[in-house]
């Protein structure tokens, strides 16, 4: 499904991440791919979103006669290695397969059970503009995974490690890569240019007829940046991928100007992967938590109901998610 793999963007020091929903998997000669159900319907979805935490509950049923075996995986956006190479972030993420950074935690029946990771590594095309990168489906990107492993390249975000291992590496080797734009020359070393994603995958077996519940919960890391009055007329694309109103402009541009400037947080979570189940979900419900109640929030979604000082609502039944989902709040220096 879609369970929005996480925002691992970090606050003003990484472009904004995706994060997605349980998918009905597949394991082809290619690699981890979603499949559609023919058996296991959705019948709960209960997605909670804020800037410091998600989870959702799910209600499946297999309803087939027979029980059926499926590899679920739990796909997470793509980081950039090089966060690591850059003593300013403040991050240290370490092994890509043990990311305690995220808190990663699934229960199926209230008890917790173990994922296997699955780590893959892109490149997308030099001069991408980052905010058209896709870093949860990779659509536009090179998978170079095979070419990185052959060369003795680990698949981690250990600097230490990296460097060690293009050391190693022949000078036309090296030559190649910053050609090609896998390596940049960056204040006299070279950075990797490539992300890693990992999509956490374990085996599920449903009974017939039985209801299967199943959580998830992680710690998100959404993108940040600073925000001027004028943000919009240059960054249109908030607009656009958050559904920002006339009268949400006009508020957030005031609270920018009464605060001189704030900062933006996006968070994104891809639902369209929730289509791989069988027929729509039978019961959605999207809690937003926007945080403090001085922040401004936006997002796509009709019927959206406050139901608390920083929360919002959406339910709908039988559910088909057209578009993916992508939150913005807003802090204005004047809430400091």
């Amino acid at each position: 499904m879609r369970h929005i793999a996480l925002a691992f963007a970090a606050v003003l020091a990484l472009a904004p991440l995706a994060q997605a929903n349980d998918g009905f998997m597949g394991l082809p000669a290619g690699g981890l791919t979603l499949q559609q159900s023919a058996d296991i319907a959705m019948l709960e979805e209960d997605l909670y979103l804020a800037m410091d935490e998600v989870r959702v509950a799910y209600r499946f049923r297999n309803e087939s006669q027979a029980p059926v075996t499926a590899v679920v995986g739990f796909p997470m956006p793509g980081l950039p290695v090089s966060v690591n190479f850059d003593a300013d972030t403040g991050y240290d993420l370490g092994e890509v397969r043990d990311v305690k950074l995220l808190e990663f935690e699934t229960r199926v029946e209230g008890s917790i059970v173990q994922s296997r990771p699955m780590v893959r590594a892109f490149v997308f095309p030099r001069n991408t503009d980052w905010s058209r990168q896709d870093r949860f489906r990779f659509a536009n990107a090179t998978d170079i995974t095979a070419e990185l492993t052959a060369a003795g390249m680990p698949l981690t975000f250990d600097a230490p490690a990296i460097r060690a291992a293009w050391a190693r590496l022949p000078a036309p080797r090296k030559a190649d890569w910053i050609r090609r734009g896998l390596y940049s020359p960056d204040r006299g070393m070279e950075t990797p240019l490539w992300y890693l994603s990992t999509i956490f995958v374990r085996q599920q077996v449903f009974p017939p007829g039985r209801i299967v519940s199943v959580q998830h919960r992680y710690k998100p890391h959404p993108s940040g940046f600073v925000m001027t009055p004028d943000h919009f007329s240059y960054a249109p694309e908030l607009i656009t991928e958050n559904c920002i109103d006339a009268t949400t402009r006009r508020a957030m541009e005031q609270a920018l100007r009464r605060g001189s400037g704030g900062i933006g947080m996006v968070l994104d979570y891809v639902l369209t992967t929730a289509n791989t189940w069988k027929g729509p979900i039978r019961r959605f419900r999207l809690t937003i938590n926007k945080g403090d109640p001085g922040n401004l929030v936006s997002f796509c979604a009709t019927g959206v109901r406050k139901t608390g000082p920083t929360t919002f609502t959406v339910e709908a039944t039988d559910y088909r998610p057209d578009r993916d989902l992508s939150v913005l709040v807003l802090k204005s220096n004047s809430n400091r």
